[in-house]
């Protein structure tokens, strides 16, 4: 549960794309390795509204539109962060292909300002040691910050990443083993 190899948004330059004509970019990723079937994780990672259930203590809390994940799905997250601000999300759901892709297009504010916006992109592939999940995010901001404070968000920002996606993998491996453990008692998965 590793971030071992490069993501897509850590490879790609912020010069490289016409929105940061706009704002800065911050290309974010993680990649975990989860045991399990791939329908589960795929299921738990496109309910964004059950993530305090298992991505805690980095959800606060998490409202959805729909009750069923479909392209325009719409969520509104709140999200700890360990420095000192919250991050509030508001979600939209721009692409399925189960059990493969689920990305969604983002709004986000860091403790209610400074906005940003971008897509984010978690792909699913099966393999022999597990489910290689890869997360990749380019979140622009919508205002241009001066260099020193550009590359200073941009560390701010991937070490919150990194924190949170090292507790999200725990938190994501612990309720697929949930779900596996209560398919093979044939109970309801919790």
């Amino acid at each position: 549960m590793t971030n071992t190899v490069p993501t897509q948004a850590q490879r790609s330059t912020p010069g490289d794309s016409a929105a940061a004509a706009a704002g800065d970019v911050y290309p974010l990723g993680y990649r975990w390795l989860i045991k399990g079937p791939i329908d589960v994780v795929f299921d738990l990672l496109s309910h964004a509204r059950d993530y305090p259930t298992w991505w805690s203590p980095c959800f606060k809390s998490a409202e959805s539109d729909d009750s069923e994940v479909a392209i325009g799905s719409r969520s509104h997250l709140r999200v700890r962060s360990r420095l000192p601000y919250e991050l509030v999300w508001d979600v939209t759901v721009i692409e399925l292909d189960p059990p493969n892709v689920v990305a969604v297009d983002t709004i986000v504010r860091l403790s209610g300002r400074f906005p940003l916006h971008g897509p984010i992109r978690y792909t699913l592939t099966d393999g022999p040691d597990g489910v290689e999940v890869v997360n990749d995010q380019v979140i622009v901001s919508e205002r241009r910050l001066p260099r020193p404070l550009r590359a200073l968000l941009q560390r701010a920002f991937a070490y919150n990443h990194a924190w949170a996606f090292k507790i999200g993998g725990r938190g994501l491996q612990q309720a697929v083993d949930r779900v596996v453990a209560a398919r093979a008692a044939g109970a309801p998965a919790l």
